[in-house]
């Protein structure tokens, strides 16, 4: 447990952590934001004990977006041997709020537990992100050139275009398809740790929501096609799982709109409850779990039943907090404060 009060580091803490498992970060999209003002670059390193076998995680950052990431003081290649014994879940506040959020505040949060489940998901993630973004120059070049400013022949911009469609359409699939897969599992234990925390009958669930509708990468590029007008017209890629949706459910109605604060509340503690689980399954441990203030957001019943689940679902816990009244656990339990970003006993 870290008690200390706002803006002392708490989070910085949970972040680290986060960062140096994952190599992302669940608050902002660049790593370099994590280099502190004034600095040249931040240097995150891990000592993880597993079975007796001690292992050293390493990553280094620069303002650049250059990185260095070692395990056991060697270089990692290719970067996937790095993950899949490091495994850690972060809840946060922010969490709470997202059946009423953003598509792409839910995107984010979807592939976050995506890739926490399957590792290999980062390099399709990366991947399609790239080409998205290069596909997406492109078009803007095209828009400007329109406008007089540039110039690219018509048969140059279609060439390109068409290469990038290729590789995006392939990309796109496996997006999805991971998405899917996950979501697969994750539903019937989203429906049951939602039924045991409101022990009520409502039933909470889950759907995917792609922009259109696509089962195989010669749909998508045949869907790239057919929106390139808009495309040139927007400068944008509008076709893809970067504009897709994830839906939460209560009883067959979307949360967002329908469910009262407390029900929003529910339906994402059941999300992290069945993720946990889905995450022991599959690796055959107990993940780390970061829990960031999410205690006093939540009523006494509700908070009561994580605490119940953390010592089934989850191995350590590194808990944040105001004050430490609000974790019910007694034992197992080590605190400490954070002050001006240092820890103390």
């Amino acid at each position: 447990m870290f008690v200390g009060d706002n803006g002392q580091g708490k989070t910085n803490l949970l972040e680290a952590i986060f960062v140096v498992s994952t190599l992302r970060s669940f608050r902002t999209a660049k790593l370099t934001d994590l280099v502190g003002f004034g600095r040249d670059r931040a240097t995150i390193s891990a000592r993880v004990l597993k079975e007796q076998l001690t292992r050293v995680y390493h990553l280094e950052l620069a303002h650049d977006a250059r990185k260095v990431v070692t395990l056991d003081g060697k270089a990692v290649r290719p970067l996937a041997r790095y993950f899949g014994a490091f495994n850690v879940v972060v809840f946060t506040p922010e969490d709470l709020a997202l059946p009423r959020g953003t598509p792409g505040d839910r995107r984010r949060f979807l592939d976050r537990s995506v890739f926490t489940y399957s590792p290999e998901y980062l390099a399709v993630a990366a991947d399609y992100d790239k080409v998205l973004r290069t596909r997406n120059a492109v078009l803007k070049k095209a828009g400007q050139e329109r406008d007089g400013r540039l110039a690219m022949p018509l048969r140059q911009l279609d060439d390109l275009l068409a290469v990038y469609d290729q590789q995006l359409a392939v990309l796109a699939m496996a997006t999805i398809e991971a998405r899917l897969k996950f979501l697969a599992l994750l539903a019937p234990e989203l429906r049951s740790a939602f039924a045991s925390i409101t022990r009520t009958t409502r039933v909470a669930g889950l759907r995917y929501q792609p922009r259109l509708a696509c089962t195989s990468a010669v749909q998508m590029l045949e869907q790239l096609q057919a929106a390139r007008t808009k495309d040139l017209a927007t400068s944008a890629t509008q076709v893809g799982p970067h504009r897709d949706d994830i839906v939460l459910e209560i009883d067959g109605h979307e949360a967002g709109s329908f469910a009262s604060q407390g029900q929003l509340r529910a339906i994402m503690l059941a999300w992290k409850t069945a993720e946990l689980l889905i995450l022991g399954r599959t690796h055959g441990d107990l993940p780390i779990l970061l829990l960031d203030d999410v205690s006093s957001e939540l009523d006494a019943s509700r908070n009561e039943f994580l605490f119940e689940h953390l010592a089934k679902l989850a191995g350590q816990c590194f808990i944040t907090t105001t004050d430490g009244s609000h974790v019910l656990v007694r034992e197992h339990r080590a605190d400490y404060r954070i002050q001006n970003g240092r820890i103390t006993v």
